[in-house]
């Protein structure tokens, strides 16, 4: 098994779950983790598996251009879905759920995998993974949320081996996510902030210059001379004549 799972340290980077081939490169899963539904799982999932395909090709070398069929590993595609299934489809697809009644050129079928009556790795996960989310809810992103995620999963059999034998490990790793979630919605609350208040003062600048090219033609049609007009509207008087210009008035 090789895991090719894509990594970025950017904000705003592509990066998946979990990504890896077997049997000789014959066949790649990716996997992805999802505690809300979203339709647009499966188009990150197509992203994905691009974006892997691509560095498939360019680690081996692979010429796409050539006239050769090039070889390539077989995909599957899966989301563990930690919430409730509800009505939502054991595949989810491309093209069922945005181009259902057009004869669309692609399509991509993720396998969605639910919690079920069974005690295996992935099942424990998405008990965990609820657990996580009960804590979080009650004791925020803290080390008595991770301690009593901890303790309550020993107590319920849920990845029990795990945690025991790398229980500081996991509380590390842990409360290294909740501060990189804070960060990341800090960034995101500056960038937010910053692109309103550009677009507030843009809108601000723009009204008191289109206030002052009202004033400055008002004024030019009462035969004032461009020198007065610039003294009264605090502009240059280089300014009022592209206004005058602009709004093709001859002087």
């Amino acid at each position: 098994m090789e895991i090719v799972t894509l990594q970025s340290i950017l904000l705003n980077g592509i990066y998946n779950d979990l990504g890896f081939m077997v049997r000789g490169k014959q066949l790649m899963i990716l996997v992805e983790a999802q505690s809300t539904w979203s339709a647009n799982i499966v188009i990150r999932a197509l992203i994905y598996l691009m974006s892997t395909y691509l560095d498939y090709f360019n680690a081996n070398q692979i010429q796409l251009y050539g006239s050769h069929k090039v070889e390539m590993p077989k995909p599957e595609l899966y989301v563990i879905y930690t919430g409730d299934k509800g009505n939502h489809p054991d595949v989810l697809s491309l093209k069922d759920e945005f181009f259902p009644d057009m004869d669309c050129c692609i399509d991509a079928r993720v396998k969605m995998i639910y919690l079920q009556d069974s005690d295996d790795i992935i099942n424990q996960y998405i008990g965990f993974c609820r657990v996580c989310n009960e804590q979080v809810a009650l004791h925020g992103r803290t080390l008595k949320a991770v301690k009593e995620i901890i303790r309550i999963c020993r107590d319920r059999n849920l990845l029990k081996e795990y945690l025991s034998e790398r229980e500081t490990e996991v509380e590390e790793i842990m409360l290294t996510l909740f501060d990189q979630e804070h960060v990341w919605n800090i960034e995101r609350n500056n960038i937010r902030a910053a692109a309103l208040a550009q677009g507030l003062n843009e809108g601000i600048n723009l009204g008191v210059m289109q206030n002052k090219t009202q004033t400055v033609l008002k004024m030019f049609r009462r035969n004032i001379s461009v020198e007065d007009i610039a003294d009264i509207s605090e502009l240059s008087v280089e300014e009022v004549k592209d206004i005058l210009k602009n709004a093709s008035v001859q002087h």
